[in-house]
């Protein structure tokens, strides 16, 4: 990684990644059993200003780069894909109001977000509206002269303890988005457990009921929902996605490494033989490729250049997509270490099949990226 960046964004790599790692490392593997991460280890973001860290100074965040936050991202990724997603998640709700909230949502939200005060969730997600935001069905309407919401979602990462959700609904058949407290009276969380991967991410089913919204917590213009603050909401996420699943797969190459150099097999080092080599070597390729995908994107991003969304797309799809390969490929080469939860690639292993399909799976990046490179938009 260290060619790929300058020498201050190095000394940021090294600095972030033994932040996480020290502290983090060692109680990794206790978090897969329990549904939610503990407290401790919000606060600890918090207190670290890592909810901040990719928010413009402007709202009082740390105005991390790209390329910084990226690499906030992969040093979380590499300890657990669950602990990178609070982060993740937190800054995807922040990130529309950034751009397209009043200055009163900015002053009231954004202050307490980006200080870690308050922990924040997005609910996009329906049992009839994934990928296809279109199935929407909770509903914000008006009642006895105040807006109400009703509905349900699903799946929410850390919606069993975010304090502020970003929640997409329709009103009269145009998308719209609104900020709800926790505490606002017609709000309840259910967590959702059993999950194959992101297991301590507190996934939850957030239900509204007869939910009153003021009029100043609407966000952005009437219909405006889908077509700009999804992207606005989602292109940050992709980012965070990518670096985490290329985090995920270096903590796994670091575990195969090691043990394929010391580990012997009738009478050679396993790195002898010829099928492990064959593994390793692919591991190791997609590994480097990912690596100049996500900074790549990352220096897309900072540069504003128009073509940033489409880098993002590539390097969420490439990095997630050979995560899911080469994860599985490291369970095999470690056997039963492999399959022992204290075992980096078994952790990374179940989450990164949650990481091909979570802000947007493999079908639908592909859908917009085969005829962007075939036109070649990317080149």
């Amino acid at each position: 990684m260290r060619h790929l960046l300058t020498p201050e964004e190095n000394e940021h790599r090294l600095r972030t990644r033994k932040l996480v790692v020290e502290r983090w490392a060692s109680e990794a593997h206790e978090w897969e059993r329990n549904p939610l991460l503990p407290e401790e280890v919000v606060r600890w973001c918090a207190d670290q200003g890592l909810f901040g860290a990719p928010l413009p100074t402007s709202v009082g965040g740390g105005g991390w780069t790209a390329v910084e936050a990226g690499l906030l991202h992969h040093a979380l990724g590499t300890v657990s894909a669950s602990l990178a997603s609070l982060v993740n998640v937190h800054c995807m709700m922040a990130a529309p109001l950034v751009r397209w909230g009043t200055p009163e949502q900015r002053a009231r939200v954004l202050g307490p977000l980006a200080r870690g005060e308050r922990v924040a969730a997005v609910c996009m997600t329906e049992s009839q509206g994934g990928s296809d935001l279109s199935g929407i069905t909770t509903e914000l309407s008006e009642k006895d002269g105040r807006l109400v919401l009703n509905g349900e979602k699903v799946f929410i990462t850390f919606g069993s303890r975010a304090d502020d959700l970003l929640v997409f609904a329709q009103r009269g058949g145009a998308p719209e988005a609104v900020l709800v407290r926790r505490e606002n009276p017609g709000v309840r969380t259910e967590p959702m457990g059993d999950t194959l991967g992101l297991r301590p991410a507190g996934l939850a089913r957030v239900v509204f009921t007869d939910c009153a919204v003021e009029p100043t917590a609407l966000v952005g213009k009437p219909g405006f929902a889908v077509s700009v603050l999804v992207p606005t909401s989602l292109e940050p996420g992709r980012h965070a996605v990518a670096w985490m699943a290329l985090g995920m797969l270096d903590a796994c190459f670091a575990e195969v490494s090691e043990f394929v150099r010391s580990r012997r097999t009738f009478g050679q080092v396993l790195i002898e033989h010829g099928q492990v080599q064959s593994l390793v070597t692919r591991m190791g390729a997609d590994l480097e490729a990912a690596r100049h995908l996500c900074v790549q994107a990352a220096r897309a991003i900072d540069a504003k250049d128009p073509a940033a969304a489409e880098r993002v797309l590539l390097a969420k799809y490439f990095t997630t997509r050979v995560a899911q390969e080469h994860t599985a490929a490291a369970v095999q080469l470690l056997a039963s270490r492999g399959v022992s939860e204290r075992s980096v690639a078994a952790r990374a292993y179940r989450d990164s099949k949650v990481l091909t399909i979570i802000e947007g799976t493999e079908q639908i990046l592909e859908r917009s990226l085969a005829p962007m490179l075939t036109a070649g938009a990317l080149r």
